[in-house]
């Protein structure tokens, strides 16, 4: 299905899928048939990089730009709004990548152009930050409390302790054949292998080396 700059997509239980794109997201059908939306303001500039179906049945959304989290309801609006702060030189496609909500409430945000984890509670507080070497894409927490890591053009994927330790890492030449480029979306499969996305765009394309 086409869709401008898409970032975040999720199988829901039902066989429809969810994901975001540079405007917006979309419920859509097996079929193709558009059963939600949302759509991001249009009276400025907002990339929409992040999304993630809630068990309330709302959608959390992550927004360049406006800086903010959100959480939009089944009729499209939005049910809650947390606020976000970028450094003022971080340019808007650098603000935010993948964000998560946890089962405690709390956010955990790739502030991308920062090279670093937030966590927030869940008044937009935060918590703790994690550095990353490089330009962090995703993080997903695990089921022991650690947090699984793709570092974007850092060209690698990590795996820290909640003191912040890195105890597993795979880096750029790790794989013979599979050189790391940018690092972006990544899950922890129940074998304990993981998949991950290797973006061959800035130059890469075809590039297998």
């Amino acid at each position: 299905m086409e869709a401008k700059h898409p970032q975040d997509c999720w199988r829901l239980p039902n066989g429809n899928y969810l994901f975001c794109f540079v405007s917006g997201a979309l419920k859509v059908t097996p079929a193709k048939q558009v059963v939600w939306e949302y759509k991001a303001p249009t009276d400025v500039k907002v990339e929409v990089h992040s999304c993630q179906p809630l068990p309330d049945g709302n959608v959390m959304i992550v927004e360049c730009g406006t800086s903010r989290i959100i959480e939009v309801d089944r009729a499209g609006k939005i049910a809650k709004e947390i606020k976000l702060t970028a450094a003022p030189e971080i340019k808007l496609h650098n603000q935010f990548r993948g964000t998560r909500k946890l089962a405690n409430g709390h956010y955990l945000v790739c502030f991308k152009g920062e090279g670093k984890i937030v966590e927030l509670d869940a008044d937009g507080q935060v918590l703790r930050e994690v550095p990353v070497a490089g330009d962090p894409h995703e993080v997903v927490r695990l089921p022991n409390k650690n947090l699984l890591i793709t570092c974007g053009d850092g060209h690698k994927v990590v795996e820290v302790d909640p003191a912040g330790k890195t105890v597993w890492e795979l880096d750029e030449n790790d794989l013979p054949g599979n050189t790391l480029r940018l690092m972006a979306g990544c899950h922890r499969l129940p074998n304990g292998n993981t998949i991950f996305a290797n973006y061959l765009g800035h130059g890469h394309l075809g590039d297998r080396k």
